[in-house]
């Protein structure tokens, strides 16, 4: 059973208010629209310390190993190329010494006392041993790379190697001051799960462990307002699992998911916050975009476990919707008008979401039942291209939506502003990532830094263990990603 890598589309149009082959062909195994049975278990994860630790730097990262190191369940040391990244310590090569923070313990500098450094679209800075461009008064370092363990802030490796091939991310503030980064794992045939790498208050890496396992294909997801995160599984009949980002109870299956399907990604209109409503994709042709209303009262775990109505979306026509009780009614519609939806969004009322087969990206007024759409192709302000399929959604808490890319040359991180401004945040060239797609973006609760995955970054096969990396980004001059920039004229 395989899944070619065909995904191609293009960029937002949109003003927002309302990828490796090398010489061999790649396929992904397990193809969301065959019917798999996974074990679907979820295992309580074991306990561990995530005592506060200095890193030895907060700069871009990248050595050059050829054997990955044996850790079940992944088997024998792997040999891999040399250009695939693993923890250590670069300084991006036009940035020179700007992100060298060696010298032991030390806070992110304050937005008032740094001057701004930052120019997002302008990628000047080119991370040659990364084979990617970042936007200038940007760093970059590799926090773990698939299979082989992650590198704590004390010096030692967690007990776990990172997880392969790293879907949908997010990440959740934590009593301490830390936060967590909780990323999915699309691996097929109940290889996949949920996966966390905790940070202290100073953004260390102080530990990593599964949240989830022995579940399929956990493409991307979604956080609700109670602080968990849901992950979805995209196969025929997937389903959808909430997960306690501290691992403090065990993973459930929600009734989100229903009786199955390849769900890719999860959005909550919570403005209600005693009823907060949900909204779940499909990627599949006759998928149907599903929401969940539970019955009012106090939100908790316990809503996406308990009685509500399920509807679905179904298009009038060009410019009115309606939700229906009949999937049948919605799964025609879609296959129509919105077939193989990736991610969703919402914001002030709307609901935003994209489809890879219309290269659409469409606008749903939740409280007129209207629409607009506007296609996903279009240039960027500054260097940079997007050519292909933009695949997940994120927001920083600001007026910029996220979005990632699936296919090409050059996948990267790309953002939109409310004026319909479009701008590259970074890009890879690197002919490693030929084909390959970015994916588990997030950004830190204060916004100063952004996490992002290549989903195969440089493994032979796609779709094994030893596929996957992820990477931290950070302004320079400590300010959040939506901040103030340079202003200066492209």
């Amino acid at each position: 059973d395989t899944k070619s890598r065909k995904k191609s589309s293009a960029f937002f149009d949109v003003a927002y208010n309302s990828t490796i082959i090398s010489n061999k062909a790649k396929s992904r195994k397990g193809s969301p629209e065959v019917d798999i049975t996974p074990a679907m278990t979820a295992k309580a994860p074991s306990a561990k310390s995530r005592s506060a630790q200095s890193r030895d730097i907060v700069a871009a990262s990248m050595t050059y190993d050829t054997l990955v190191p044996t850790a079940s369940p992944f088997g024998p040391p792997i040999a891999v190329p040399t250009m695939l990244p693993t923890e250590g310590s670069i300084i991006p090569d036009s940035v020179n010494n700007a992100m060298d923070r060696s010298g032991g313990d030390q806070l992110t500098p304050s937005p008032t006392n740094e001057k701004v450094k930052f120019r997002r679209g302008d990628l000047k800075n080119n991370v040659r041993r990364l084979g990617i461009k970042v936007s200038r008064g940007m760093g970059v370092r590799v926090v773990a790379t698939a299979n082989k363990r992650v590198k704590l802030a004390n010096g030692l490796r967690s007990s776990l190697p990172f997880h392969g091939m790293p879907d949908g991310a997010a990440v959740f503030p934590l009593s301490d001051g830390g936060y967590v980064y909780v990323s999915n794992s699309e691996m097929d045939s109940g290889r996949g799960g949920v996966y966390a790498v905790y940070f202290n208050k100073r953004g260390d890496v102080v530990d990593y462990k599964m949240l989830l396992s022995n579940t399929t294909r956990n493409c991307a997801g979604g956080t609700t307002p109670f602080n968990t995160w849901v992950s979805c599984e995209e196969f025929a009949r997937g389903q959808c699992w909430q997960v306690d980002p501290e691992g403090r109870r065990s993973s459930e299956m929600t009734v989100l998911g229903g009786e199955g399907g390849n769900y890719e990604a999860v959005a909550c209109d919570d403005r209600n916050p005693l009823q907060p409503i949900f909204y779940v994709t499909e990627d599949f042709k006759f998928g149907a975009l599903r929401k969940f209303t539970p019955v009012e009262g106090l939100a908790s775990w316990d809503t996406l476990n308990g009685p509500g109505t399920t509807e679905y979306l179904v298009f009038l026509d060009d410019k009115t919707f309606t939700w229906s009780l009949c999937d049948d009614v919605a799964r025609t519609s879609q296959s129509i008008y919105f077939p193989n939806v990736e991610g969703i969004d919402f914001k002030d009322g709307v609901l935003y979401f994209v489809s890879k087969k219309k290269l659409m990206l469409y606008a749903l007024d939740l409280d007129n039942n209207t629409y607009t759409t506007s296609p996903t192709n279009g240039g960027l302000l500054g260097s940079g291209e997007f050519k292909n399929s933009p695949d997940q959604l994120i927001r920083n808490e600001g007026d910029f939506l996220y979005f990632t890319e699936d296919g090409g040359k050059t996948p990267g991180v790309y953002a939109v502003d409310s004026s319909g401004q479009r701008f590259a945040i970074f890009e890879a060239y690197g002919k490693q990532y030929f084909g390959d797609e970015t994916t588990g973006l997030a950004f830190s609760p204060d916004g100063t830094k952004m996490y992002a995955c290549f989903q195969d970054c440089g493994c032979e096969v796609s779709g094994e263990g030893d596929c996957g990396c992820m990477l931290e980004f950070e302004r320079l001059d400590g300010r959040s990603f939506d901040g103030e920039t340079l202003n200066l004229r492209f």
